[in-house]
């Protein structure tokens, strides 16, 4: 008991042990389950339990909260909108009626079990873990009892510490069950969507067909994820440039995974035994790091009239290899390939960067802009008919704020995508600060419910609304829409508003379908939420 005073007393203390603990306890496995971060929120809800003085102050996890939804916001940015334009629209209509959907079975369970409506309101928010929805619906109740005691409008936060933390672990449990039984090969579903780490190799082919396209427009036409990073003629080698052919008995260097370098030798002539000579009397190859914020931000086409006589053709951002591409954007952090003569390699050098000590003294500054703006997008009141106003929040407007800035890359000198490294760890700092706040939040209101029989009715239909709205979103989307089951999952933890359930499959599937699921459908799902939790409170008091 000693040492819950002493957390009482020490705030910071009692963060830094929350998440300790809770960090220790995700990596444990119990077959191939753990709960990862999330951990940290079952920490905090227990010892906030057990003491229910043990708080946070908000300004803390909203802090952590709005870290972690800026940092995976910029991360997606670039394939965000590209969804948009293909599959983001089908994915934000079934998303929105599956919220809809769960609304109206949330107002049959209310109704048939007898639950209190401002005690139902808030089993719902909590179920769809939605702290946003609830304040809307806090806000909103008094016009609807304006006679109601403190008690009354008290109500649906306490049924909504209730169900929150099932909001959480059950969307996890659902999607670690249907993970096993429908056997999902996240490694395959990855390479099948184009997300997958693969290998980049490099093969010489020798050319005997005629007539062929431009060596720099070769990837355009044949509709290929290749680069020729080499030209051998008469025994010579010599970088591509744009507009040089080549004719039968000359020798092409291609980059590209195993599987479309096999295409382009069908297309263009028969490959050579053994991998190119990489080192010559005249070419020479290497990678280069990325850390120069004049370089970041800039797609290769930008940066063709700085790299004259140098070639990049590859280009590795974390773990993950990809074929160059005149509109490559190149970040902080990334390892670009060049190939060049020896002078020309060491002006790209000095161009890129390549100093590791340089990226860890990155920009703070553009980062603090994005969320700033971010924040005071959030702070925007959007009125709703009926005098109630919507807005996005701590959380929805640096997310909104992140993707469009990490869409454009850079805006003169503000270079707004943060490193790699950096963003992975600000990311981890940020859902564990957030999820030892909220745990510690909703343990407050959970130990004084739990005094009250009607608590496990609201336990229990909390867990049935948060159990099939997962199951029913997995089983339709990757059964019956063939959306990749990690994607979906994803999805499930945009819908949800919930960054530890991201964080939770993100872990498993090792890949970037689940952000991609979850930034796709977020910022509809917050709004839409908000909406339908007023629309559910609306119907219950008909």
């Amino acid at each position: 008991m000693d040492l819950l005073h002493l957390l009482v007393d020490n705030q910071i203390l009692a963060l830094v042990t929350i998440m300790a603990i809770g960090l220790v306890i995700g990596r444990i496995k119990i077959g191939n389950f753990r709960l990862g971060v999330a951990a940290v929120l079952f920490v905090g809800l227990a010892f906030a339990t057990v003491e229910p003085q043990i708080t946070l102050p908000p300004l803390l996890y909203i802090l952590g909260l709005s870290l972690f939804v800026y940092t995976i916001g910029l991360e997606a940015a670039p394939g965000f909108f590209q969804s948009i334009k293909t599959t983001g629209l089908r994915l934000n209509v079934f998303a929105l009626i599956m919220i809809l959907v769960i609304t109206f079975v949330s107002f049959g369970l209310i109704k048939l079990w007898g639950i209190a409506q401002p005690q139902g309101v808030g089993l719902f928010t909590g179920a769809m873990t939605n702290t946003p929805a609830m304040a809307a619906v806090v806000d909103a109740l008094p016009s609807f009892l304006p006679e109601a005691d403190k008690a009354t409008l008290e109500m649906p936060v306490v049924a909504y510490s209730l169900t929150y933390p099932i909001g959480v672990l059950g969307v996890i449990l659902s999607v670690a069950i249907l993970s096993k039984i429908f056997k999902i090969d996240h490694d395959k579903e990855a390479e099948d969507a184009g997300v997958a780490l693969q290998k980049l190799e490099t093969h010489r082919i020798k050319v005997t067909k005629e007539n062929l396209p431009s060596v720099t427009s070769m990837p355009f036409r044949f509709n290929l994820e290749i680069i020729v990073s080499r030209i051998e003629h008469n025994g010579k080698l010599f970088l591509p440039e744009p507009h040089d052919t080549v004719e039968p008995g000359d020798i092409i260097s291609v980059v590209g995974t195993a599987e479309e370098v096999d295409k382009a030798a069908e297309l263009i002539g028969e490959p050579l035994p053994g991998d190119h000579p990489v080192h010559d009397e005249n070419l020479d190859f290497r990678r280069i790091f990325v850390s120069s914020s004049s370089i970041a931000g800039k797609s290769i086409r930008q940066l063709q009239p700085r790299l004259q006589g140098v070639l990049i053709t590859r280009v590795r951002r974390g773990d993950m290899d990809f074929v160059a591409h005149p509109d490559t954007v190149l970040q902080l952090g990334d390892r670009v390939r060049v190939v060049a003569d020896h002078e020309h390699i060491d002006i790209a050098t000095k161009l890129f960067g390549d100093s590791y000590k340089g990226i860890s003294d990155f920009n703070l500054l553009p980062l603090l802009i994005g969320m700033t703006l971010g924040l005071l997008v959030g702070l925007i009141e959007i009125p709703l008919p009926g005098g109630a106003s919507l807005k996005l929040g701590s959380a929805g407007g640096p997310l909104l704020a992140a993707l469009i800035l990490g869409a454009v890359g850079r805006t003169g000198p503000f270079v707004w995508q943060v490193p790699f490294g950096a963003n992975l760890a600000l990311r981890q700092l940020g859902i564990t600060i957030f999820l030892a706040g909220i745990g510690t939040t909703a343990g407050a209101g959970f130990a004084k419910a739990l005094q009250d029989p009607t608590s496990l009715t609201v336990i229990g239909i909390g867990a049935i609304v948060t159990v099939l709205f997962s199951l029913m979103t997995l089983i339709i989307g990757y059964k019956i829409l063939k959306i990749p089951f990690g994607q979906v999952a994803g999805m499930i933890a945009g819908m949800q508003t919930h960054p530890a359930v991201l964080t939770y499959v993100s872990d498993h599937t090792k890949n970037e379908l689940p952000a991609n699921g979850y930034t796709t459908v977020y910022p509809m799902s917050m709004v839409a939420k908000i909406l339908c939790a007023q629309l559910l409170l609306f119907l219950l008091f008909l």
